[in-house]
């Protein structure tokens, strides 16, 4: 009798089905010049990149890479093509001649059983999910109800993760599930394990099972009914913490039964895994038998005999009650006593135990256990940190920490650093025993890099957050490590100051509340910040992407769109900071921008406002000049030297994204004003109803909101090729229109727009009529912004209308060619007719002296330099045609 499902069923799986998906496979991409009969071959790697690739075409169970040493990437297909195997409802849907047709499938596919097998044992039903829906599930009769198991994986996401569960109300306390028409008799092995599927795997294998449908649970009721028959029961339930916690109550009220009885643990994998692998067979079976001894054993020395009896070494460790033992066998006088006791071949001696404990030293070296978890690489300065997790007697105590490489360097560091990082961790054993931990915990270790900053890794295409993160497409959770398993390589950040909400679904209810309460700024502000979700990928291609200004008077509703905003994207309570002043020191500023990759940076209220001695009111903002760059691609923030001997050096990049929010208009030079999409808020449309609709936006939770995170970054390539593809038509548009020249307000404003139309889709109430009037919007912005850049600034105008106005001196002047009229400069020092040369000095002392109002001067410098009705050149000193002496003087080229 088969164990495994049929060679005709696995030839339609896997042949007919996943050899196609690896010939189209367009990451992998086979050549097919270098295909074999038996093999394909020279595929790029998704661990190095390499065409190192290969897989048999006669098993195509899993990719590999032929780098062992610098890669060792392997795949299972059933893993890189889980549509194959998941959500078979659409692709298998029951009909009136198989109602089973989709259980039959998921049974096959998922689990890989041979369902001519169990026939009979199990229906298709449907089940009601959390969020309303019902999904198809293969459901097998128990006790007084039944178990089942949802099907597709699309409805256990929407059933919040529960994949299984029973009937309620039902009874099976003492009960289990048996394989139908299954018998016991003397001599019998039994396995009693947790679920359902393990049991028909073993079944399928050739072993006897019973389930127990919960650790909590055991089938005494079976076991009572065939008490005394010589039947061998092998508690096999989940090798895991609840599992270890109940196989001593198990195991103990067997013995007291006089039933014989035997622990198995699997290990990491379910025993149907372990089937599906094509791996349930004696050997395993007697590994994890051997296995459950080790756990039951109830003394160290009991548990060193075990160790010794499979690999007899002089001196080895051991771990019991979580402590850790040296054992250390006279092993010459040991095997002379051994061989005195008579026995027969192939027998264990009698007395093996008495005398092993005779010559076996037990030492205790360490008080707790310390486990090696992974490898932590700082992914730009390349320092390492090893973590561990220790494991004391009492479990209160247990904990995680990094450590170091001189603390695992030699015992007395080993030593100190379980003094100072555990409570009360001792390690008492010498080089020996360290060095045999180290090549343990060495071995074959887990390098997880280690990212300075939250969200996008652009060497691995991965999103990485605190707890969770994003792979083309999937969202993942962080491991019981603490890192993503991305293919084999661990990720995780080390910016623990940026938590995040993890949303799963996604309920775009309220955006009808958002247009009517935002308007058009908040459709253009939602278009701008989902496309920041993407910035380093559309700056790879545009070498840019737009910053975003939101001004507007107090109340306006500038606060309540940001914190809405970042509500989406799990942030709770967050607004911004200051770029200057009291918000935020430079070294602090500098952390905020480079603490983010794909998240916006939102910088706040930069403008101060002072009254001078004279009255007048002084509006002094943070120099935006000294960030126009982080619009660019690959932008660094800082630029320090590597302590080594060469001239290496380490850059801080920014990869964020930059909104900028304040009462007034940001002012400066072309170079940042043209990087700037400006939104302007009013309170004009602001009513007593609206008051209400923004009071609900107000308290919409972030657990409620911070599900759009998911929905984008689980369609990143549907979202980056929406928007790739709406960009040309929208930096057409803007090149079309009438008084737009400037090329980067074209590219800004045409980024905003092209990322409205890629979000469009997550929202069904967004029309085209609403996105077309959007446009419009961003058109007039557009103009607004060539009008701003070609506009003289405030302070720049008021100095030329004061200066031409005292500049020019009408002179009347006699002598032999006779009476005439002369105009004379009096502010102009320069003798280049061609060029402005002017003493500020000089300038304030000469509107003094005619009435006028002296500008300050440190806004004259700032102001200055923006000048467009003269062109600034630079500062310097230069000789004085009106002083016939040396003076420092602003330099302007003189326009018309």
């Amino acid at each position: 009798m088969s164990a495994r499902i049929s060679p005709e069923q696995f030839d339609r799986i896997y042949l007919d089905e996943v050899i196609p998906e690896l010939q189209n496979d367009p990451e992998l991409g086979f050549q097919p010049k270098d295909e074999s009969q038996e093999y394909f071959n020279k595929g790029a790697c998704p661990g190095c990149g390499e065409r190192t690739v290969y897989i048999s075409k006669l098993k195509p169970y899993q990719l590999k890479c032929n780098r062992l040493n610098q890669c060792g990437y392997e795949e299972k297909t059933r893993d890189r093509y889980r549509h194959l195997f998941e959500n078979l409802s659409d692709r298998f849907p029951s009909t009136p001649e198989n109602p089973n047709a989709t259980a039959d499938a998921y049974l096959q596919r998922s689990r890989g059983f041979d369902i001519a097998r169990i026939s009979g044992w199990y229906d298709q039903e449907r089940r009601l999910m959390a969020d309303g829906s019902y999904a198809a599930t293969v459901r097998f009769p128990l006790c007084d109800g039944y178990w089942e198991r949802i099907i597709d994986a699309a409805a256990v996401a929407a059933n919040k993760g529960d994949k299984a569960g029973i009937r309620k109300g039902m009874k099976y306390k003492g009960q289990g599930w048996e394989p139908k028409g299954q018998a016991y008799e003397k001599d019998d092995q039994v396995f009693v394990v947790e679920g359902i599927f393990h049991a028909i795997a073993l079944w399928l294998a050739g072993y006897k099972a019973i389930a127990a449908i919960s650790c909590n649970n055991f089938p005494w009721q079976i076991i009572e009914a065939n008490q005394g028959k010589g039947i061998r029961w092998v508690i096999a339930l989940d090798d895991d913490t609840a599992g270890h916690e109940v196989i001593p109550k198990y195991r103990d009220r067997l013995v007291k039964m006089k039933e014989f009885c035997q622990v198995a643990l699997a290990g990491t994998r379910d025993w149907d895994d372990v089937y599906r692998d094509g791996q349930l067979e004696d050997l395993f079976i007697q590994e994890a038998l051997y296995q459950g001894q080790l756990f039951c054993a109830s003394t160290a020395m009991k548990k060193a005999y075990l160790l010794y009896t499979r690999r007899q070494l002089s001196f080895f460790l051991v771990e019991f009650g979580r402590c850790l033992f040296s054992a250390r066998v006279s092993t010459p006088e040991l095997q002379k006593d051994l061989d005195d006791i008579p026995r027969k071949p192939g027998e264990e001696p009698t007395g093996y135990f008495t005398q092993f404990s005779k010559h076996t030293k037990l030492n205790q070296v360490a008080n707790c256990v310390p486990r090696f978890e992974y490898l932590e690489r700082d992914a730009i300065s390349g320092e390492q940190r090893y973590f561990f997790q220790f494991e004391f007697p009492n479990r209160r105590l247990n904990c995680k920490e990094p450590l170091p490489p001189s603390a695992i360097t030699e015992p007395r560091g080993f030593a100190k650093a379980l003094l100072e990082r555990t409570p009360g961790g001792m390690f008492e054993g010498g080089e020996k025993v360290l060095g045999m931990l180290k090549s343990e915990w060495l071995r074959d270790p887990n390098v997880v890099r280690t990212l300075p900053f939250v969200g996008y890794d652009e060497a691995t295409g991965a999103y990485c957050y605190p707890t969770f993160g994003f792979y083309k497409g999937k969202a993942i959770q962080v491991n019981e490590h603490g890192f993503l398993d991305i293919k084999g390589h661990g990720l995780k950040t080390s910016a623990r100051s940026y938590p995040m909400h993890r949303g799963e679904s996604f309920d775009a209810s309220w955006f009808a509340d958002f247009k009517s309460v935002f308007g058009h700024n908040g459709l253009a502000s939602l278009a701008w910040w989902t496309g920041s979700l993407f910035a380093e990928q559309i700056r790879a291609v545009q070498q840019g992407w737009a910053f975003l200004e939101l001004t507007g008077a107090a109340g306006a509703g500038k606060s309540t769109l940001l914190r809405f905003l970042w509500r989406l994207v799990g942030r709770k309570n967050e607004e911004g900071i200051k770029p200057s002043g009291s918000g935020a020191s430079a070294i602090g500023l500098l952390r905020s921008l480079s603490a983010v990759s794909n998240l916006p940076v939102v910088l706040l209220e930069s403008d101060k406002e002072t009254t001078d001695a004279m009255g007048r009111t002084v509006i002094v903002q943070y120099n935006w000049d000294e960030i126009k760059s982080l619009f660019d691609q690959n932008a660094k923030l800082r630029v320090t030297g590597v302590k080594t001997g060469n001239s290496d050096t380490d850059a801080l990049i920014f990869r964020g994204s930059i909104c900028i929010s304040q009462n007034t208009m940001v002012e400066g030079s072309d170079a940042i004003i043209t990087r700037i999409v400006y939104l302007h808020m009013t309170c004009d449309h602001h009513t007593d109803a609206l008051k209400v609709v923004a009071d609900r936006l107000k308290t919409m939770p972030v657990d409620q909101l911070s599900g759009y995170l998911h929905a984008v970054l689980c369609q990143e390539s549907a979202w980056l090729e929406r928007y790739f593809g709406a960009y040309p038509e929208c930096e057409r548009r803007f090149m079309a229109l009438g008084g737009v020249n400037h090329a980067r307000i074209i590219q800004t404003h045409a980024q905003v727009l092209a990322a409205a139309k890629a979000t469009q889709a997550l929202f069904p109430g967004w029309s085209d009529r609403e996105v077309e009037a959007l446009a419009k919007h961003l058109e007039a912005r557009a103009l607004d912004r060539e009008q701003t850049r070609t506009a003289e600034n405030k302070t720049a105008a008021q100095f030329w209308q004061a200066y031409h106005y005292l500049n020019e001196q009408v002179v009347t002047i006699e002598d032999a060619d006779g009476r005439r009229q002369e105009t004379r400069e009096t502010l102009n020092h320069s003798s280049d007719k061609g060029l402005i040369a002017i003493n500020i000095q000089h300038f304030q002392s000469a509107c003094r002296a005619a009435g006028l109002e002296a500008l300050p001067t440190v806004l004259l410098q700032k102001g200055l330099k923006q000048s467009r009705t003269h062109t600034f050149l630079e500062a310097r000193k230069c000789h004085s045609r009106i002083e016939q002496r040396s003076l420092n003087c602003w330099i302007f080229k003189k326009n018309g």
